[in-house]
């Protein structure tokens, strides 16, 4: 076992003893150096050692390490590279490791392991810069742009792709429609509240409003708003009177609950034969001459339109003039009848007063 040490440092005389040849031999021209490098010169002990990659073969994403060897006098220091470059092909994978073995000869070989590791295929340059060797007023640098590794593709044979294909998810997302339709719901859902609050709203304020007026106050009140359209000029003559007879047809139906909309003409004439209130003649004759317009088209003037519109609106002041009266009528009616229960009453009271007072038969 003892003989072992003895064996590398035999080794390591040699290798030394061969750089030293290697380099005298070739010292000889001397290289081109860039600026601030120079060759050694002749008698110098600095000399360069050799570049080992193992294994030499890999596949991507294994680690392999590259052996730089160089021998150097003692005293000399050498600045090995380093690789920072995470994005490159060829990546650091740990810390460079430098050993030093001395020498008997008075030199000493120091060693650098880099831990690598390879990203793609092929014959890769390992992308490292020279080593420094520093010794006095001597500066050496060892070439390490050279060393390669080859990287086999693990793809079969009959593909040459090997780049692989952008990653998938591995289950694609399913978005519920609600999630997608949700603004459109809401919208549309906005939109109905604001239409049925308008429509009630505005049903309610065209209810309280006919309710509000009485069925004279109504018919005037349209009888106004039909003469501010102006239809007879603008030549809307046969409307005009067709709106104008519908409202007396309204007030009717309001005042007489046998005076329904629906019934034609004629129908309507029989209906309220017997009301006493209606000018037969004047509502006869305002009805004809409706139908006559409405239905056989008879062509009218602006005259007479205004004229059967004078009549509508005098069927109705009379209609309203005779309810009146009857109203009056029936209130005095009723307050006459009310002031003769009341003189009744007194009358009675009186007669029971009178009673009263009077001597009882026998009385002293």
């Amino acid at each position: 076992m003892s003989r072992i040490p003895s064996v590398r440092r035999a080794a390591a005389l040699i290798a030394f003893g061969a750089a030293s040849l290697f380099a005298t031999a070739h010292a000889q021209p001397a290289p081109p150096v860039s600026l601030g490098v120079r060759t050694p010169p002749n008698g110098s002990r600095v000399k360069v050692g050799l570049l080992v990659v193992r294994p030499d073969t890999i596949e991507v994403g294994d680690p392999f390490t590259l052996i730089v060897t160089v021998v150097v006098p003692v005293g000399a220091r050498i600045d090995w590279p380093t690789l920072d470059d995470t994005t490159a092909m060829v990546v650091s994978r740990e810390p460079t490791k430098v050993t030093q073995e001395s020498m008997r000869a008075g030199g000493r070989t120091e060693r650098a392991e880099y831990t690598l590791a390879a990203w793609n295929v092929g014959a890769l340059p390992l992308g490292l810069k020279d080593a420094i060797v520093r010794y006095g007023s001597t500066t050496i640098n060892v070439p390490l742009s050279d060393a390669r590794v080859f990287v086999k593709s693990v793809l079969p044979g009959d593909s040459s792709m090997h780049k692989p294909k952008p990653p998938r998810d591995l289950f694609p997302r399913v978005v519920p429609w609600w999630q997608r339709w949700w603004p459109a719901l809401v919208l549309l859902a906005a939109l109905t509240v604001l239409w049925w609050l308008f429509k009630r709203r505005r049903t309610r304020a065209g209810f309280t409003t006919h309710a509000a007026l009485d069925p004279y106050a109504r018919a005037v009140h349209d009888f106004d708003r039909l003469d501010r359209l102006a239809l007879a000029d603008a030549g809307e003559r046969g409307r005009y009177v067709a709106l104008a007879i519908d409202v007396v047809r309204t007030y009717l139906a309001q005042r007489n609950p046998r005076a329904v909309l629906s019934l034609t003409s004629s129908e309507l004439l029989g209906a309220v034969a017997d009301d006493e209130r209606i000018p037969r003649d004047r509502l006869i004759s305002l009805m004809a001459d409706g139908d006559g317009i409405k239905f056989a088209r008879r062509v009218v003037s602006g005259t007479r339109v205004r004229e059967l519109a004078a009549d509508a609106r005098a069927v109705v002041d009379h209609i309203e003039a005779a309810e009146r009266a009857r109203r009056a009528a029936e209130e005095a009616a009723r307050a006459a009848a009310a002031k003769a229960e009341r003189d009744a009453k007194q009358t009675d009271e009186d007669e029971a007063r009178r009673k009263s007072r009077r001597p009882k038969a026998g009385a002293k």
